[in-house]
C-alpha cells in the first residue's frame, strides 16, 4: 500500500510558485506555521532537485513543534549540489532517489557525507512516482508531504498518486511565461484524464491576505 500523499504549494494569484529569477518566498508567517505543522505530522517530505538547486531548502520543522521527517529528493541525474543544506545538515536524514545514470563518484561522495542514495531501476533519467512511492513504502513511510516543484508535482498528478492537494493563494502577481507554475509537465492530452478534486475546506489566513484551500482527490 502506497503512502498517503499530501501536495502542498503556496502560489501567487496567477498560479506561479517561483518567478523567472527564482524568487519563491510567497508564504506569510502563518502559512509557514501551517506547512511546518504538516511536516511534523508526516513521515517524509519530498522535493525535486530543481527546488534544491533554486531554493536550497532545509525541510525541517522550525515554525511548529514536532519531529523532523525524512527528507527525500527526486534527482534522476544526481544534480544535487554537494554544498546544499540537505547534504550537509544533520538535523534529519536525507534520502536521494536517482537513476542508474548517476555518476558513481558522486554517489560515493554523497554517501561519505552521510546521505543515503538509492538507485532505482528505471529507463532513462525520469523517476516514475509509482516507483518512488514503492521505495518509500518499503521503508515504512506511511505519509508523505510533497512540496514541489512544478515538474515533481506533475509527476504525482499525472499518475493520480496523491490524496490531498493543499494550496495557499498569496497576494502576488508574478507574470512571465517562464515562471514556475504550480503544476508543470506536459499536461493531460484529453479531458478524460483530468484530475477531478473535491473541495474540503477554505480558510482565510490569519494574516488576512492569503487564502488556504484544501482539496481531496475523488
Amino acid at each position: 500500500m502506497r503512502p498517503y500523499v499530501i501536495i502542498y504549494v503556496t502560489a501567487s494569484v496567477d498560479g506561479k510558485i517561483a518567478s523567472v529569477s527564482g524568487y519563491s518566498r510567497f508564504s506569510c508567517e502563518y502559512d509557514l506555521r501551517r506547512l511546518h505543522g504538516l511536516r511534523a505530522l508526516v513521515d517524509a517530505v519530498l522535493v525535486g532537485v530543481n527546488t534544491v538547486v533554486r531554493d536550497d531548502p532545509l525541510l525541517t520543522v522550525r515554525y511548529a513543534s514536532g519531529r523532523n521527517p525524512l527528507r527525500v529528493v527526486v534527482d534522476g541525474r544526481l544534480r544535487i549540489p554537494e554544498n546544499s543544506r540537505l547534504v550537509n545538515d544533520k538535523t534529519s536524514k536525507t534520502l536521494i532517489l536517482t537513476s542508474r545514470h548517476a555518476p558513481p563518484d558522486k554517489i560515493n561522495s554523497l554517501l561519505s557525507k552521510g546521505v543515503e542514495v538509492v538507485v532505482l531501476d528505471v529507463v532513462g533519467y525520469e523517476l516514475p512516482m509509482s516507483k518512488v512511492l514503492l521505495e518509500l513504502s518499503l521503508r515504512g513511510v506511511k505519509s508523505l508531504l510533497v512540496e514541489g516543484g512544478g515538474e515533481t508535482i506533475w509527476g504525482f498528478v499525472k499518475e493520480h498518486l496523491f490524496d490531498e492537494f493543499r494550496i495557499t493563494i498569496s497576494p502576488y502577481i508574478v507574470g512571465g511565461r517562464d515562471a514556475v507554475t504550480v503544476v508543470g509537465g506536459n499536461g493531460f492530452n484529453t479531458d478524460l484524464e483530468f484530475v477531478k478534486l473535491i473541495l474540503r475546506d477554505v480558510t482565510v489566513c490569519e494574516c488576512g491576505s492569503e487564502v488556504h484551500i484544501t482539496y481531496s482527490r475523488r
